[in-house]
């Protein structure tokens, strides 16, 4: 950090177009284009950036439009603006309002999502939090998953040892307006876990020891060890104790 501390700032307000390299604080009102690997204490994001290489920082706030062809590693990562990242994701906490693009996988502790994201990747946390939209082409491995679904989200396959899929009550013309409409639901092919809460939910096998089905579920198979409750307004193929 001391060393950090003694780095230069960068600082762009206009068109800017830099090698990269090591830095104290860098800020981006204006137009940026990095073709190298950046270093660096804190960044922000207010206008545009276009990255060609690594982007390591303690902290980056972005509120503007950033494309990254690379790894991002921060210790917090925050995404009020566009984001889109051709590599990997590593940050212990992720916070996204915005919308976020990451190509490769997310790694992180505690995941935050009151917007938009999209992994192509496999995500692994300790805790995810979402009051928005996610798309995981990849598995979901999280100690506890809540998800309050708005519109259409889905994983590859969830891992967890608390998993909580419900609507959210109280809709608003937000998702509608960036063309993110439809009926609240969540897709996967597996969800296992020791305590799981479910509600329009569609999934092939849902496997755990204490689980609810709740209302517009639609289950192929339930596997339980515990207890299992599955709403009237539920559809359930099978279920078995294990």
């Amino acid at each position: 950090m001391e060393e950090r501390n003694k780095r230069n700032d960068l600082n762009v307000a206009g068109i800017s177009q830099t090698a990269g390299g090591n830095f104290h604080r860098v800020s981006i009102d204006g137009m940026a284009k990095v073709n190298g690997n950046l270093d660096c204490t804190s960044m922000e994001v207010n206008g545009t950036l276009k990255m060609h290489g690594a982007l390591t920082s303690e902290s980056a706030a972005i509120n503007g439009m950033c494309t990254l062809n690379g790894p991002l590693t921060s210790s917090r990562v925050r995404v009020d603006g566009l984001t889109t990242i051709n590599g990997d994701l590593h940050s212990p906490e992720l916070e996204v309002n915005g919308k976020c693009t990451v190509r490769g996988r997310v790694d992180g502790e505690r995941i935050d999502i009151g917007g938009v994201i999209d992994v192509e990747g496999d995500v692994q946390c300790e805790s995810l939090n979402v009051r928005g939209n996610i798309k995981i082409s990849g598995f979901l491995n999280a100690g506890t998953v809540e998800i309050r679904l708005h519109t259409s989200s889905s994983a590859k396959e969830i891992g967890g040892e608390r998993i909580d899929i419900r609507r959210k009550e109280q809709q608003n013309g937000f998702w509608k307006s960036i063309g993110l409409g439809g009926t609240p639901s969540f897709k996967t092919s597996l969800i296992e876990g020791d305590e799981i809460v479910l509600e329009d939910t569609e999934a092939d096998i849902v496997r755990g020891s204490n689980i609810f089905i709740g209302r517009g579920c639609n289950i192929r198979m339930v596997e339980y060890s515990g207890e299992l409750e599955v709403d009237q307004d539920a559809k359930v193929g099978s279920s078995q104790r294990i």
